[in-house]
C-alpha cells in the first residue's frame, strides 16, 4: 500500500488552461487583426493597447467565459496569456471601457472581410457560397437592451424577447467557411414610411459585399426570404439566388401548341410538380441526395416597364428558373415508403411559409436554369449557417453578452465572428492536412483550451527561451502545432525583434 506523504504548498502559476493560444495568436498575426483595429480607430485604454484586449476577449470566447468579470479573473490567474501579452493583471473596469468606449466595430468587420480576400486560402471565387439566415438572440433581461422586440420564435413556436440578427456565412468551393458580416432589426419609431424589414437589412449587406468582391456567388436562403423584389434585387448585384419553393408558390409550365406553335403557359401547383419527379428520384441508387431539374417552369416577376403614355409601372412578366426536385436518400434504403407523411401540426403563423413536399421531397428554385446541376450543391451549402448559430451559442457564447450597452453588444458579436474565423480556418487545416476528422467542439477542447505547463527551456536552446509542455490530449493536432507554432511568445502589434524565443514540446 502507498504511502500519503504531507502536502507542500507550491506556486502553481506556471500552468495554463489555454495551451493553443500560441496557435492562434500565428493566425491572428497572419490575417493582421491588430492592424486592422488600429486602422478603425481603436486604441488604448488604461494604457493597454485595445488589439491586446480585443486578443484577450476572443481568447476568452473560446474558453466560455461568462461575463467581463469571469474573463478578468481567468485572464489574472493564466501565466501563459499574461506571458504573452506583457500584462500581469486585467481588470473589469479596463474589460468595460474597451467594450463600450468604442463604436468602429462596422469599420473593423469590412477591415476583416477585406483582408480574407487578400489571401488565397480565404478569398471567395466564382461558384462560392453565402448562405443567408436569421436568428434570434433571447435576452432574460427584456426591454432593458436595445434592439429587444417581443418575437416570435418559429422552431419553439413561442414569443419571446430577442434581438433579431441576419447573418452572411461564407462557404468556400475548397471546404473551408468563415462568418461574413451581421445586422441586427431594429423597429422604427413613430414612422411607418421608413419601416426596413429583414429584406432591407439583406439586400444592404449584400451591396457591401459586392464592394469587397466581384466574382460572381451564390447566395442560398430559406422560404422565408422567397420575395420576387428581394431575389430581382439579388440579380441586379450579380448574385445567384436559391431557395425552397412554398406550397402556394405559383409556377407555370411553358407548353407549345400543336398546330399552332403559340406559348402557353400552364399554371402547376408545387406539390404536383414534386409528385411527377418522385418516381425518378427513387431509382438513383448510391447518393446522399438525389435530384431532378424540371424542364420549363416559370415564375412571374414585377419587371420596371412603362405605360404606353411613358408613365413607369411594373407588369408581370413570366420569367424563366431552374426547377429542382430534391430528396435525401436513407442509406441501404432507397425504396419509397409507402406510408403517407405524418401530419404536421401547422401554426396559424406559417400558413403561407409551409414548404411544398411530398414524402420527404422538395422543389428548389433558382434563377440559374441554364446550371440546374449546381443549384443541388449550391443548396446542401445552406445548413452551414445553422451549424454556425449553434456553435456560437453553445460553445462560444454567443448569447452571454447581457450588457444593455449598445456598442458592448457590437463588440461582443464582432470579436465573436472573428473567433469564429480563425477556429474555422484551424478546423478546414486539420482536414485538408489528412489528419483525422474532427469536430469544431474538438479543436476548441483539444487544440486551443489545452492544458499546459509553462517552464524554462533546455541550457541548449537560446537564452531566455520558454518551452510549452502540452497535455497529450492534444496529440491529434500536432500536425497544426508543428505548422502554426510561433517562434516568439508575446504578443505584438509588429513583429519584435528581441522578444523571448518559444519552443514547442508537444
Amino acid at each position: 500500500m502507498a504511502r500519503l506523504c504531507k502536502p507542500e504548498f507550491k506556486e502553481l502559476s506556471s500552468f495554463s488552461n489555454i495551451g493553443g493560444a500560441p496557435v492562434l495568436r500565428t493566425l491572428w498575426d497572419r490575417f493582421d487583426i491588430s492592424l486592422l483595429l488600429s486602422r478603425s480607430g481603436i486604441f488604448k485604454v488604461r494604457g493597454i493597447a485595445t488589439w491586446v484586449l480585443a486578443f484577450v476577449y476572443v481568447v476568452g470566447l473560446i474558453q466560455r467565459c461568462q461575463s467581463v468579470n469571469s474573463l478578468a479573473s481567468f485572464f489574472n490567474k493564466d501565466s501563459l496569456l499574461q506571458h504573452m501579452t506583457g500584462i500581469q493583471h486585467v481588470t473589469q473596469s479596463t474589460l468595460s471601457r474597451f467594450l463600450t468606449g468604442f463604436y468602429q466595430w462596422d469599420m473593423f468587420n469590412q477591415n476583416r472581410t477585406a483582408r480574407l480576400q487578400e489571401d488565397p486560402d480565404t478569398a471567395l471565387a466564382d461558384g462560392d457560397v453565402l448562405a443567408l439566415d436569421d436568428t434570434h438572440a433571447p435576452h432574460p433581461y427584456a426591454k432593458g437592451i436595445p434592439f429587444l422586440y417581443w418575437l416570435y420564435d418559429s422552431s419553439n413556436k413561442v414569443y419571446t424577447w430577442a434581438m433579431n440578427i441576419v447573418v452572411l456565412h461564407a462557404v468556400r468551393s475548397n471546404g473551408l467557411e468563415y462568418p461574413w458580416s451581421y445586422a441586427i432589426w431594429t423597429k422604427p419609431e413613430n414612422d411607418a414610411d421608413k419601416k426596413q424589414s429583414k429584406l432591407d437589412l439583406a439586400v444592404q449587406m449584400l451591396q457591401a459585399v459586392r464592394k469587397q468582391v466581384t466574382c460572381r456567388l451564390w447566395v442560398v436562403m430559406d422560404r422565408w426570404y422567397f420575395s420576387k423584389p428581394f431575389l430581382l434585387q439579388c440579380e441586379s448585384e450579380n448574385f445567384d439566388w436559391v431557395t425552397k419553393a412554398k406550397r402556394n408558390t405559383q409556377l407555370f409550365r411553358k407548353m407549345i401548341e400543336p398546330g399552332t406553335g403559340r406559348e402557353r403557359f400552364v399554371p402547376i401547383r408545387p406539390k404536383q410538380l414534386i409528385q411527377e419527379a418522385y418516381s425518378l428520384l427513387m431509382v438513383q441508387k448510391g447518393v446522399d441526395v438525389a435530384s431532378v431539374a424540371c424542364e420549363n417552369i416559370y415564375v412571374k416577376m414585377p419587371i420596371p416597364s412603362v405605360t404606353r403614355r411613358g408613365k413607369p409601372c411594373t407588369k408581370m412578366k413570366y420569367t424563366h428558373v431552374a426547377a429542382v426536385v430534391g430528396k435525401r436518400m436513407k442509406q441501404n434504403n432507397n425504396k419509397a415508403t409507402t406510408e403517407s407523411t405524418p401530419p404536421v401540426n401547422r401554426s396559424e403563423f406559417e400558413t403561407d411559409d409551409v414548404a411544398a413536399e411530398y414524402k420527404g421531397a422538395y422543389l428548389l428554385l433558382s434563377n440559374r436554369y441554364d446550371a440546374p446541376s449546381e443549384v443541388m450543391g449550391a443548396w446542401l451549402k445552406r445548413w452551414r449557417i445553422e451549424v454556425l448559430f449553434r456553435t456560437a451559442k453553445q460553445e462560444l457564447g454567443m448569447l452571454n453578452c447581457h450588457s444593455p450597452n449598445e456598442n458592448h453588444i457590437h463588440a461582443h458579436m464582432t470579436l465573436l465572428f472573428t473567433a469564429e474565423t480563425l477556429v474555422r480556418y484551424l478546423h478546414w487545416e486539420q482536414k485538408t492536412a489528412g489528419e483525422e476528422d474532427c469536430t469544431h467542439g474538438q479543436v476548441i477542447r483539444n487544440l486551443l483550451c489545452i492544458r499546459c505547463r509553462t517552464r524554462q527551456a533546455a541550457p541548449q536552446y537560446e537564452q531566455d527561451s520558454i518551452a510549452i509542455d502540452l497535455d497529450t490530449t492534444a496529440e491529434p493536432f500536432a500536425t497544426l502545432f508543428q505548422k502554426f507554432w510561433p517562434t516568439r511568445l508575446e504578443l505584438r502589434w509588429f513583429e519584435p525583434t528581441s522578444t523571448q524565443l518559444l519552443r514547442a514540446t508537444a
